[in-house]
């Protein structure tokens, strides 16, 4: 390490605290550890700039908002010192951890002083150097084994047909007497029957199911959620989709059934989920009373598989309603449905031949591999980099960055101050003209500049408010594009029901040659969000 010594420091003061130190036997809220640090700057007369505060903030990685300020402020020597009550408040990343005070802190000449590890990176302490690591590997221990811990106690629950989720399923509520436990919820039961129904009796898919609740103005699962935990809710509360239905009538807790430990976290340092194996779930039956039979569960779903469109082979077209002609706009059909060397051509070519339209031909496997490889993509990208993903999303279809929507409501506020200084202008040259003070000629010259500079102020500020309220919807389109791709940990293969999820249409382009090969463009309209 090498030392910098500074006349008179300035403090950063940092506080962290997560989930996982809930179970910490020490007491480390925000307030405690301020009160620490004070003490400690106050004892020592270092200067406190800012007390910098993740509020549940994991540890294993620094990807947190307020040490990213701190680091900024340091970057631009607003400090020369970081004070934090223990290597743990900082981070649990051992590797991190120890790059930070061995390596970085020393570069920037920033002191770090960690209070109850008795770290002083301006202390020539040998002894630092050989703990230093143990201590920041301990420190990376804690929540793996907090993890570890907290998983094995919910397999217990699991195991013992306790109900461990954080909501209970639409149609339920959690008993009063034992939280574990499911009762029927009065108000929503019925509806869960009825969508059961809708596509057992009637045929009704997913899709449609959907738009009948939408249509009777029944309030969707999320929205009740939020109005029973009094917190808002700022999209259409009866805007039920095709994910929703579809989750509930795969839910077997409506046969009186739990199921748990369906998906995992792939380790505690990550939040992507891994769907488990089957024989891996935790399955316990007739936990509670049942919302529909038996009878009625496998007839919806017996209606839901037969509305699949087959051909006299078995062949299943999953690509069945989605696919368009470029040209024309009719739908494009398959042809050769035998399983094997499957095509798809434009049904206007087929039926009234070229003088109408062209073939638009497209092998079934060509378009497989395309449609999947893209969705893999997307899904990985929202899984690794959400942040990234929403950047380049926006960037295609027209969504502002949070960079660019800030600046331009920033605008407005400043053209919507600006109009209020021209009317309390125009008010005082009024005044001014009915008390002599100006002649009518110089009020008429004065007036005119003031409207004519409110007219373009107006102007403008329709121009922003029309884009931040297009970046309004297009964002919370995109949040529920991205929602509905979550609902999937991995994307292995297609299947009709994923495919209508998150696809409206599927657009193909007539084969063009070009020397000794062919280009087609294939234009893929998502839901909500529409060509990326």
């Amino acid at each position: 390490m090498s030392y910098i010594e500074h006349s008179k420091y300035t403090a950063a003061c940092y506080c962290r605290l997560s989930r996982d130190d809930e179970n910490d036997g020490t007491s480390v809220s925000i307030e405690t550890q301020r009160k620490v640090l004070e003490d400690y700057c106050r004892s020592n007369n270092y200067e406190v700039y800012n007390f910098y505060c993740d509020d549940g903030y994991t540890g294993t990685n620094f990807d947190r908002p307020s040490f990213k300020q701190m680091m900024s402020d340091a970057s631009d020597g607003t400090i020369n010192m970081i004070v934090v009550k223990d290597l743990s408040r900082f981070g649990r990343n051992y590797i991190e951890v120890g790059k930070y005070v061995e390596e970085t802190f020393p570069d920037m000449g920033i002191r770090f002083i960690a209070i109850g590890d008795d770290v002083d990176t301006n202390r020539d302490n040998l002894d630092l150097d050989l703990m230093l690591p143990m201590k920041n590997i301990f420190n990376q221990y804690y929540p793996a084994d907090c993890s570890r811990k907290t998983r094995q106690a919910f397999v217990t629950k699991a195991k013992r047909g306790e109900f461990i989720g954080s909501q209970a399923p639409y149609g339920y509520k959690k008993s009063p007497e034992d939280k574990h436990v499911l009762i029927i919820d009065e108000e929503t039961a019925p509806t869960v029957k009825w969508i059961f129904e809708m596509a057992a009796y009637q045929g009704y898919g997913y899709n449609k199911i959907a738009r009948v609740l939408t249509d009777r103005k029944v309030i969707t699962p999320a929205a009740l959620q939020a109005k029973r935990a009094g917190r808002g809710y700022d999209k259409d509360p009866c805007d039920w989709n095709l994910a929703t239905v579809f989750r509930m009538m795969e839910n077997t807790a409506y046969l009186g059934h739990l199921t748990s430990g369906k998906r995992r976290k792939i380790s505690f340092k990550s939040n992507r989920i891994k769907r488990m194996p089957e024989e891996k779930w935790i399955v316990n039956e007739n936990m509670h009373e049942p919302l529909i039979s038996e009878q009625l569960w496998e007839d919806a779903h017996l209606r839901l598989a037969t509305r699949k469109r087959t051909s006299k082979s078995g062949f299943v077209n999953i690509f069945a309603g989605l696919l368009k002609c470029d040209k024309c706009g009719y739908a494009l059909g398959i042809s050769n449905a035998s399983g094997k060397d499957n095509y798809f051509a434009c049904n206007t070519y087929k039926k009234k031949g070229k003088d109408k339209c062209s073939s638009h031909y497209i092998r079934y496997d060509e378009l497989y591999d395309k449609i999947l490889s893209d969705l893999d993509e997307m899904l990985s990208m929202v899984q690794n980099n959400k942040e990234a993903f929403v950047e380049t999303v926006k960037a295609k279809i027209g969504g502002s960055s949070d960079e660019e929507r800030q600046r331009m409501s920033n605008e407005a506020e400043e053209v919507e101050k600006r109009l209020g200084e021209l009317d309390k202008k125009f008010d005082m040259l009024y005044n001014d003209r009915l008390d002599g003070l100006i002649s009518d000629k110089k009020f008429k010259e004065m007036s005119a500049r003031c409207e004519s500079e409110q007219e373009e102020l107006s102007e403008r500020l329709e121009q922003l408010q029309e884009k931040l309220r297009t970046g309004s919807e297009k964002s919370f389109n995109l949040d529920r594009f991205i929602d509905l791709i979550s609902e999937y940990e991995q994307i292995e293969s297609l299947d009709k029901e994923l495919l209508n999820l998150l696809i409206d249409k599927i657009v193909v382009s007539d084969r063009v040659k070009e020397g000794n090969s062919f280009t087609q463009t294939i234009t893929v309209y998502y839901r909500f969000v529409g060509c990326m």
